[in-house]
């Protein structure tokens, strides 16, 4: 049987294969789990609407989520409102199954999703920003720094690295924020450079800034998140912004666009 392949310069996505060669799921547990690991990090995702994305509807999406639970790739745990009552149920989906790994004190949370909305007709998908208090899953046994980086002046070039982009997407957004600290620390971590910062900000400046639907994804979390790697290799696009080729890919059966 022969394979075809298509050039790798756009619209992929780059997850772990954990999931993919784990015999002991379905091939519809694996599909599930790719798909999701394929969309963004930050967006929040509702059971009913990522059910509407295929022919098999909900029904089939909670089996295959049941699936990934019982194998360690889906954890669900409740959601307290300021009274201390539970307000909803949240399922986390991680690229690697937590019970074969020593579990850390705050792990990565891959993909939320939300069991039920509280309101009665809730916007389905969502960018509702999630807490980056925890550490990378690329490294299971990483864990963050409690020490305060104000008191311990840091190295990393975080102030530059923002006014960068800011200065690139003509945005005003903080260097202190401890969101976006973390994000950049954590590619520090992985041995990226200032100059691998500049370059992932040249060219999603370049595809996404014309763009008036891709380019609120002009922003820390979606640039220097776990896809950041990807980003860097990405051809076609090296610096400056005007030369725009983003029209927005498209995936079939999906409503908006992606920052793949």
């Amino acid at each position: 049987m022969a394979t075809f392949r298509v050039s790798k310069d756009k619209n992929y996505t780059t997850i772990n294969n954990t999931g993919l060669r784990d015999e002991r799921l379905t091939w519809k547990a694996k599909g599930i789990l790719a798909y999701i690991l394929s969309l963004p990090d930050d967006w929040v995702f509702y059971m009913e609407e990522v059910a509407t994305h295929s022919k098999d509807k909900l029904d089939s999406l909670k089996s295959g989520i049941k699936e990934l639970k019982e194998h360690g790739y889906v954890k669900r745990y409740p959601v307290k409102n300021e009274k201390g009552k539970i307000a909803r149920w949240e399922m986390i989906i991680y690229e690697v199954p937590q019970g074969e790994y020593p579990l850390v004190e705050n792990p990565q949370m891959e993909k939320p999703l939300v069991d039920k909305p509280l309101v009665e007709n809730p916007l389905l998908l969502s960018t509702k920003e999630l807490s980056t208090n925890k550490p990378n899953t690329d490294k299971q046994n990483n864990t963050m720094s409690s020490s305060n980086e104000e008191d311990n002046p840091s190295p990393i070039p975080y102030e530059d690295i923002v006014s960068f982009l800011n200065k690139k997407v003509g945005k005003s957004f903080k260097h202190k924020t401890a969101k976006t600290r973390s994000l950049i620390k954590a590619r520090f971590k992985d041995g990226f450079t200032i100059d691998d910062f500049k370059r992932v900000i040249d060219i999603k400046a370049a595809q996404w800034l014309n763009d008036s639907h891709m380019s609120q994804y002009l922003r820390p979390e979606t640039l220097f998140g776990t896809k950041f790697e990807s980003y860097l290799n990405e051809k076609g696009a090296k610096k400056h912004v005007g030369n725009s080729n983003a029209t927005g890919s498209k995936i079939p059966g999906f409503k908006g666009e992606l920052p793949f």
